[in-house]
């Protein structure tokens, strides 16, 4: 296969629905390809840990080389997007008057992008946001295919035999493409060998293979949402009735799920070596347990509830953690280690929980409790916790997840 795709049985046929998702999940932290042969994106760090891609990523480097504008083709990048642009054209697009003027002026110097979030929020236009935002995905993922030279198609990735032959977007000729795929490979290979750190990379619910994933090109496992009805969206949840298209095509409804706010567990230990938990009654079981402090991260958007993973709205992690420490048990602690943060219900639910560790906590004050909390506090030690864990009587999923991730420490 050759770069210069003239007629339409060379011409890749390529998921629009792939690309969009990969520029809106672009990342400073990652360059990402296409990978015309297995139809997935692939990325590598663009930061690599002490400036050098370990093995498996020195290989995956070593065959984009290798297959550069053949195989593998550069996504675009953070920076190619331009959030600021869309966001002005979003602003612009609305009518003349308080709301457009306030927003002007909320995306005019540092914090911009959480001030603009904020403002979309109290306007209650965050689904005319997401709206126009998507179609400006959409539309920078069809220049793409189109300066690529590629067909593509509408549905969700899937090989191109099933797609129907009505449903392909022929391209139109690229100008000067040669030059431009020229540029963007030195940008590419200068980007790569910058030093620094990986960080994290949330998959957005298309296949992303790094080097170290199974390379499995027919894998989609992804399912398309059809349509939602918020059945409750209120200050305290969201809580939605939807239905999905399944990877086979099949629709299946109704799917219920919904947004909380996310949350802190802190497993805290005293200046003698006890641990500090709480007692208190959980509706949702019916019972009284025995678990570690915890609480959620406060908003200032009114809401209880991400909307959207707006983090944007919410207070940091760990000031909520040393504030809910300091509410529930009246302990403070200067050494505080964060464990681990994982979705709290990924099956229905949307928020994820931020644990922490705190040691030689010594005690502040009392506790200042939230109207609808009652709760008391105990010191245990870590073979009481054991055993607490193996009779059933510290029952928190979370807070056992957290138990384990200290004393693997």
């Amino acid at each position: 296969m050759n770069s210069d795709f003239n007629n339409k049985r060379e011409c890749p046929i390529v998921s629009l629905h792939l690309i969009r998702d990969a520029i809106e999940t672009a990342s400073d932290e990652w360059i990402q390809y296409l990978d015309i042969e297995t139809m997935e994106i692939v990325r590598l760090p663009e930061y690599p840990f002490a400036g050098e891609y370990d093995e498996e990523e020195q290989a995956l480097a070593d065959l984009i080389e290798e297959k550069w504008q053949i195989r593998f083709f550069r996504l675009p990048s953070k920076l190619d997007i331009h959030e600021y642009s869309i966001m002005e054209k979003f602003i612009w697009s609305l009518p003349e008057g308080k709301m457009q003027d306030s927003l002007e002026n909320a995306i005019r110097g540092k914090g911009a992008f959480r001030r603009f979030k904020d403002g979309i929020y109290r306007f209650g236009i965050e689904q005319q946001w997401y709206d126009f935002q998507e179609n400006k995905y959409r539309t920078l993922a069809i220049e793409w295919c189109e300066n690529h030279n590629f067909a593509y198609h509408e549905s969700s990735p899937m090989t191109a035999a099933v797609v129907s032959e009505n449903a392909i977007k022929q391209p139109t000729p690229a100008a000067d493409t040669a030059a431009a795929a020229s540029m963007q490979r030195d940008t590419t290979i200068a980007a790569a060998s910058a030093p620094g750190s990986t960080a994290e990379n949330r998959n957005a619910g298309y296949s992303v293979r790094s080097s170290g994933d199974e390379k499995n090109a027919a894998e989609n496992l992804a399912w398309e949402e059809i349509r939602t009805e918020h059945i409750i969206q209120d200050e305290w949840i969201d809580f939605r009735r939807s239905a999905y298209r399944f990877p086979d095509g099949s629709v299946f409804e109704p799917y219920y799920s919904y947004s909380r706010r996310d949350y802190v567990v802190i497993v805290a230990q005293d200046e003698e070596g006890r641990y500090l938990c709480v007692r208190q009654f959980r509706q949702g079981i019916r019972e009284v347990t025995t678990e570690f402090p915890a609480g959620g991260i406060e908003r200032t958007d009114g809401r209880e509830y991400s909307v959207g993973r707006n983090g944007a709205a919410a207070e940091d992690a760990l000031e909520a953690a040393k504030r809910e420490l300091l509410e529930e048990t009246g302990y403070v602690s200067a050494e505080w280690k964060h464990l681990l943060t994982v979705p709290s219900n990924a099956t229905i639910a949307d928020n994820y929980a931020h644990i922490y560790a705190a040691g030689n906590c010594r005690k502040a004050g009392g506790q200042h409790l939230d109207e609808t909390e009652f709760l008391h506090v105990k010191q245990y030690t870590a073979k009481e916790i054991e055993t607490l864990i193996s009779n059933g009587n510290f029952q928190q999923a979370v807070h056992i997840l957290a138990w384990l991730l200290t004393q693997r420490r």
